[in-house]
């Protein structure tokens, strides 16, 4: 004799991977195709929606939006301290 279940227990989850195949080569070649298409005066549009990943264009980003942020926080430092020292120069000089 069973144990009635009162409550449903949910059935495991299978995980569906279907791997997506990317050649570089192939890549980098239909990138130099398109450059000397270009050069020699053979305008071929570009798909807007297909975006190119090139080796360590991550990084590139990531180090221009520090750069970014550094400029951004050393601005704000300099404006900090020429507000504080206006505002010491009028309290202690008057």
């Amino acid at each position: 004799m069973g144990v009635p279940r009162f409550i449903k227990l949910p059935g495991h989850k299978r995980f569906e991977y279907s791997p997506r195949y990317w050649d570089p080569e192939k890549e980098e070649f239909e990138e130099r195709v398109r450059q000397i298409q270009q050069e020699i005066g053979m305008e071929v549009p570009r798909d807007p929606n297909r975006t190119t990943i090139k080796r360590g264009s991550f990084r590139q980003v990531r180090q221009q939006t520090k750069l970014k942020a550094s400029r951004s926080t050393n601005l704000r430092l300099v404006v900090i301290l020429a507000a504080l020292l206006i505002l010491a120069y009028l309290i202690f000089l008057k």
